[in-house]
């Protein structure tokens, strides 16, 4: 194999994602390559979609938000979050052995979660891969990527780092905290945007038919509140600003769907293929402020609402209140926790009725394509 790309899983998408992203660049510049995902993310299909790139499924973590902190508890195949952090460790071990990669690039931390990816770097073998670690644009306070631990193993194993930020944005501190904490110079990429490699390889046509397209990827502890408003929203909005289109995770079908009795110009999916289509042909959207989400809507220029969680590092806040002072009105944002329906009422309406030009852009969005020539460039 030439290239391995590792993205670790549990609450959101935008580790895979990335991954996910960077591994369509690889296909489409270089096809000569083997290029294969390396993930648990039981969306990691669903993410790709018809692009030709494969991917190996591990088992899957779980996490849970208390009191805005995650946890990891029992995954989906019943095994013990720390039980399977030691399973998934020697099966990467041994994918390592087996595949031979000439090069695995690692989402944002060096050891991987659980430090699931130290058995693979510690592999004595003749052709040892090269290790690339990528990093998103706020690099946050995760305690795992700045610990004494993450710094050892980045210096004795790998090679370079790949920032998935925009410094034109973010401004120059991520990166210096970058410089500064592994002591290399980072390659700045911009934003990995999994939509745009999408849309290359459909070209699909603009063609607006939906009102609203809405993403609610996972239920934290005030995500069912939260619904119960936005619902409530939407149903005094009436079908005259057209359909709604509502993507959720498969296990929430079942407790959203009776929510939205009697609302017939609404309709309630899992997400899939479909969540592509939608979100290109719709007016408006409203997404959780994650990396991956809104890099989703900033590639296709759609007025939007974003809604943070209530986080304690914070790191959503921070990283959309940058983002809006950089796009301005497409984007709008909203705390999960704090709305109103009169509120949510409003917003959504004024998304209805921005009018913003898609094309004009301040945002480089172009990272998966300058992810992929490095990588190509250090083989």
């Amino acid at each position: 194999m030439d290239i391995l790309l590792y993205g670790h899983d549990g609450r959101g998408l935008g580790h895979v994602s990335r991954s996910v992203a960077i591994g369509m660049a690889l296909r489409r510049i270089y096809p000569h390559l083997k290029v294969c995902v390396l993930t648990g993310c039981p969306q990691t299909q669903e993410l790709i979609g018809d692009i030709p790139l494969d991917w190996i499924k591990m088992p899957a973590y779980d996490t849970v938000v208390i009191d805005g902190k995650s946890a990891g508890i029992e995954g989906p195949g019943g095994f013990e979050d720390k039980e399977l952090g030691q399973l998934r460790a020697e099966q990467i071990r041994q994918l390592v052995s087996l595949y031979r990669p000439r090069l695995i690039l690692a989402d944002h931390t060096p050891q991987g979660k659980h430090r699931e990816l130290v058995p693979a770097l510690e592999l004595e073998t003749e052709d040892r891969p090269i290790w690339v670690l990528g990093m998103r644009g706020i690099v946050g306070s995760v305690a795992q990527v700045g610990s004494r631990v993450a710094v050892d193993l980045y210096q004795r194993y790998f090679s370079a780092l790949l920032w998935y930020g925009d410094a034109t944005v973010l401004g120059n501190d991520h990166l210096a905290v970058l410089a500064d904490r592994f002591a290399v110079e980072p390659v700045e990429c911009g934003y990995v945007s999994r939509l745009i490699e999408l849309v290359s390889a459909a070209h699909p046509s603009i063609i607006t038919r939906y009102g609203c397209t809405l993403s609610i990827p996972w239920f934290g502890e005030h995500t069912d509140r939260f619904f119960d408003r936005l619902i409530e929203a939407i149903g005094l909005m009436g079908p005259d600003f057209g359909r709604f289109r509502i993507f959720v995770g498969h296990d929430d079908i079942s407790s959203c769907r009776q929510k939205l009795e009697g609302l017939d110009f609404c309709s309630l999916e899992r997400f899939g293929p479909h969540y592509v289509e939608a979100l290109y042909s719709s007016r408006s959207a409203v997404v959780f402020g994650g990396y991956n989400s809104l890099v989703d809507v900033l590639s296709l220029g759609i007025p939007t609402l974003a809604v943070m969680r209530d986080m304690r590092d914070h790191e959503q806040q921070e990283h959309l209140e940058t983002l809006i002072r950089a796009v301005g009105n497409r984007l709008t944002a909203v705390l999960e926790n704090e709305c109103s329906v009169e509120q949510l009422y409003t917003l959504l309406v004024d998304r209805m009725k921005a009018d913003i030009d898609p094309f004009a852009l301040p945002v480089n969005l172009g990272g998966a394509e300058k992810a992929a020539r490095a990588l190509a460039a250090i083989l």
